[in-house]
């Protein structure tokens, strides 16, 4: 029976990844994640105590590891290169693509409704960091804010697309290579105005 358990609960957990990557949170019934789980709502609730706790049991692991590798990014940088940074995160990405993409777009009614700008946030801030140890002065926060936007808006439109391991990867390699010559323009600039 425990074995059959293990399937059921497998097959409820795939098809909620699923259905929450396609149609997010709010718009996913329960109704659907059962049909496609092939199990009735019943069985559903024997595993998880509401469509809520379905989707954290989902995403949680995935989210905790990334708030932890974004986190973790300024012991990183002391010891790795911001490319190679930045290509160990893409992997680990390319790795959970379904969960980042729930987790950035399908994310909205959960407590990880806010995934995204926390992800942009620290962001930011790491950027403003950046500034003040290559120029010594901050920068515009509004001008920190639309490059970190735009760097992140690139690698969500990758994330949403339908491309192999290798391009996924190839194109952050190369989205990495432009977000890094604009800052160093930046910063260029800003030592110029000393």
């Amino acid at each position: 029976m425990e074995k059959s358990e293990n399937a059921v609960r497998s097959r409820l957990l795939e098809a909620g990844k699923e259905e929450f990557r396609d149609r997010g949170f709010l718009k996913t019934s329960l109704r659907a994640i059962c049909k496609k789980a092939d199990v009735t709502t019943g069985a559903l609730y024997f595993f998880f105590e509401s469509k809520a706790a379905l989707f954290e049991e989902i995403v949680e692991e995935t989210a905790e590891d990334l708030k932890r590798i974004m986190g973790d990014f300024t012991d990183q940088e002391k010891q790795l290169h911001p490319e190679e940074y930045d290509r160990i995160l893409m992997e680990f990405i390319w790795e959970n693509r379904d969960i980042a993409k729930i987790l950035i777009d399908g994310a909205e009614g959960t407590r990880y409704v806010n995934f995204r700008e926390d992800a942009c946030t620290k962001m930011e801030q790491i950027l403003n960091e950046r500034f003040q140890k290559e120029c010594g002065q901050e920068v515009d926060h509004e001008l920190v804010h639309i490059l970190v936007q735009m760097k992140f808006q690139g690698y969500c439109e990758l994330l949403r697309g339908n491309c192999s391991r290798e391009k996924f990867l190839e194109i952050s390699r190369i989205l990495q290579i432009c977000s890094n010559q604009c800052l160093l323009a930046i910063e260029a600039e800003l030592n110029r105005k000393q």
